[in-house]
C-alpha cells in the first residue's frame, strides 16, 4: 500500500481531482510560454493524478513511445499518411496497447479498489502523447513531462493534505464510495467509442465535419447507463450549465483554442462537482471516485464541440457514434 492509499479513500479521491486540475494548469502555462504541447491539455493532469499507482503512469508513457517508434519506423516507411491519419493511427495503437496492458495486468497484479479507477491513464492519453512526440520529437515532449508530472503530483498532494488534514475540507466523503467498477467493460466501451469517433470525424472532415463530443463520450454514456444512471442525468445537466455559462462569458471575453478549453475545463469541474453534491444531498447518490474526473471533463469537451461546430454537427456525429458503439456494446455488456 502506497502513501496516498494509506491516507484513505477520501484523501485519494480529493488528491486525484486537485492534482488533475493542477496538471492541466501547469501544462497550459508551459504551452502559453513556449508553444509546446505536452500531450494536449489533459495528459499531464491525468498522469499526475494517477501517481498513486505509478506503474499505470509509466506504462502509459511507454505505450506512447512504442506507438511513436512504430509510426516513425514502420508506418512512415510503408506509406505517407496525412497528419490527421497519423494522429488517428497513434490513437488506435494506444487503445490497442491499452487493452493489452489491461488484460495483462489483471493476471499479473492484484488490484485494490482505488487502482481500478485509472488502470491505463485515460483511454486516449497515450495517443495524445504520441501525437506530441510525432510533432515535436522526444526531447521537447518528454523532458518537460519528466518535471511537470512530479511537480503537479507533489503540489496536489500538499494541497490535499492541507485541505483534508488541517482544514478538514473534503468533497469525497459525501460524494464517493469505493465500489469496484467493471473496468474491462468501461475500457472496452471507451475504446470502441474512440475508434468510432476516429472513423466518423476522419470520413466527414471534408464534407459534413461531424463531431462526436469527444472521443470517449459515447462509450462513457453506455458504461454509465449500465453502472449508474445518475451519471447520465448529471452529465446532461452539467453540459447544459457549462455551455450556458461560457456562452454568457464569451459575449464579453471571446476565447479560442486552448484558452477557451482550459476555461471550459475549470468551469466544468466546478459545475459538475456542485451538481453531484446537490444530488448527493437530495438523493444520497454515490459515485466512483477516481473515475469521476472523466465525468468532470466530459461536459467541457462536449461544450467545446458545441461551441466550435454547432449542435447539428455535434449531435449528428454523436448519434452515429452511438449507433455504431451500441452494436459492439450490447454483446460486451453481456460478457464483461
Amino acid at each position: 500500500m502506497n502513501l496516498l492509499e494509506s491516507e484513505g479513500y477520501s484523501f485519494l479521491c480529493d488528491y486525484i481531482h486537485l492534482t488533475f486540475l493542477i496538471g492541466v494548469m501547469v501544462s497550459y502555462l508551459y504551452f502559453r510560454k513556449y508553444r509546446v504541447s505536452i500531450g494536449g491539455t489533459l495528459a499531464v493532469g491525468y498522469l499526475a493524478a494517477s501517481l498513486y499507482a505509478p506503474l499505470n503512469s509509466l506504462v502509459t508513457v511507454l505505450v506512447s513511445m512504442f506507438a511513436f517508434v512504430l509510426i516513425r519506423f514502420v508506418v512512415l516507411k510503408l506509406f505517407l499518411p496525412r497528419p490527421r491519419q497519423i494522429f488517428a493511427i497513434g490513437l488506435a495503437i494506444g487503445v490497442i496497447c491499452g487493452l493489452a496492458w489491461l488484460g495483462l495486468s489483471e493476471f499479473l497484479f492484484y488490484r485494490t479498489k482505488e487502482q481500478y479507477g485509472l488502470a491505463l491513464v485515460g483511454v486516449i492519453v497515450p495517443g495524445m502523447i504520441t501525437n506530441s512526440l510525432n510533432k515535436q520529437g522526444l526531447k521537447k515532449t518528454l523532458v518537460p513531462m519528466l518535471w511537470m508530472v512530479p511537480l503537479a503530483g507533489a503540489v496536489g498532494w500538499a494541497l490535499t493534505y492541507v485541505t483534508v488534514k488541517w482544514l478538514n475540507i473534503s468533497i469525497s466523503d459525501q460524494l464517493f464510495d469505493a465500489s469496484i467498477e467493471r473496468l474491462p467493460l468501461v475500457f472496452a466501451l471507451s475504446a470502441t467509442s474512440v475508434l468510432m469517433a476516429l472513423i466518423i470525424q476522419e470520413q466527414t472532415v471534408r464534407t459534413f465535419k461531424l463531431r462526436t463530443g469527444g472521443y470517449v463520450t459515447v462509450g462513457f454514456l453506455w458504461a454509465a447507463a449500465v453502472a449508474n444512471t445518475w451519471y447520465l442525468l448529471i452529465l446532461g445537466l452539467s453540459v447544459a450549465a457549462v455551455y450556458l455559462i461560457y456562452h454568457a462569458y464569451e459575449a464579453r471575453v471571446p476565447l479560442f483554442g486552448k484558452d477557451r478549453f482550459v476555461v471550459l475545463i475549470f468551469t466544468s469541474f466546478a459545475v459538475t462537482i456542485t451538481i453531484e453534491y446537490i444530488f448527493s444531498l437530495a438523493e444520497g447518490a454515490k459515485l466512483a471516485g477516481p473515475q469521476n474526473i472523466v465525468l468532470c471533463v466530459l461536459p467541457a469537451i462536449i461544450a467545446n464541440d458545441l461551441i466550435q461546430y454547432g449542435f447539428k454537427r455535434t449531435g449528428g456525429g454523436m448519434g452515429i457514434s452511438l449507433v455504431g458503439t451500441s452494436l459492439v456494446a450490447a454483446p460486451l455488456v453481456a460478457f464483461l
